[in-house]
């Protein structure tokens, strides 16, 4: 019983870094938004999202999480925070300044509901996720591979993927990976989530099994 309830508390820790859920909608021209509001942005340099909420934003990229406070500016939203990374969002763009010196600009977004979605508009080609311990898979043919393993402990990154090559191995210096799916049907064991795709994702020779999908470009509105 103590181990369920562990897993479960590491489950929830893991799934903060990766879910969005709000209603599926255009993005309004103008601000205030009622929070929590999420958002998803696509950028020439890459992709994050982003949660509203009161006076503050959690900005997602990847395995980088922010926490973000509203601070007075002439026009849009700008957030920020002691360390220097910056937010700024206006109608349907955004951009990052991040103290370490990562910067993301000319950013389009939406609204969105599901992280499947979330991961659509940041143009994510096919995600796939499972349970314990909790992990996740992202594959974007122009930005690269990323994986999250062990409830987000673990982060593997990989240069863009011949996502046409099936099944598909991917070796580095690091890391061999092979990534396998059928058209079977899956339902995650947490959330009850039905997804079409059933993956196995095995990384130096241990295998992950979980629910994906291959997710359609949703275009910017």
């Amino acid at each position: 019983m103590i181990d369920r309830a562990r897993s479960a508390v590491r489950f929830l820790l893991f799934t903060s870094l990766t879910s969005l859920l709000i209603g599926c909608a255009g993005m309004p021209a103008s601000i205030p938004y009622t929070p929590p509001t999420y958002f998803a942005y696509r950028c020439p340099e890459g992709a994050f999202e982003v949660r509203l909420g009161e006076d503050k934003a959690l900005f997602l990229h990847q395995e980088k999480r922010l926490m973000l406070l509203r601070v007075p500016s002439a026009s849009g939203e700008k957030y920020q925070d002691a360390a220097g990374n910056l937010l700024f969002m206006k109608g349907q763009e955004a951009l990052f300044e991040g103290a370490d010196g990562v910067s993301l600009d000319n950013c389009k977004g939406q609204l969105v509901d599901t992280p499947w979605r979330a991961a659509a508009v940041r143009g994510v080609d096919f995600r796939a996720v499972g349970n314990e311990p909790g992990w996740l898979l992202e594959m974007d043919e122009e930005q690269g591979v990323f994986i999250l393993l062990d409830y987000g402990t673990q982060v593997i990154k990989t240069p863009p993927p011949h996502l046409k090559i099936y099944p598909l191995t991917i070796r580095t210096e690091a890391h061999e990976i092979t990534i396998v799916s059928k058209d079977s049907g899956c339902r995650d064991a947490m959330s009850g989530e039905y997804s079409p795709l059933t993956v196995t994702m095995t990384v130096d020779g241990k295998a992950y099994t979980g629910c994906g999908r291959r997710l359609q470009k949703v275009p910017q509105s």
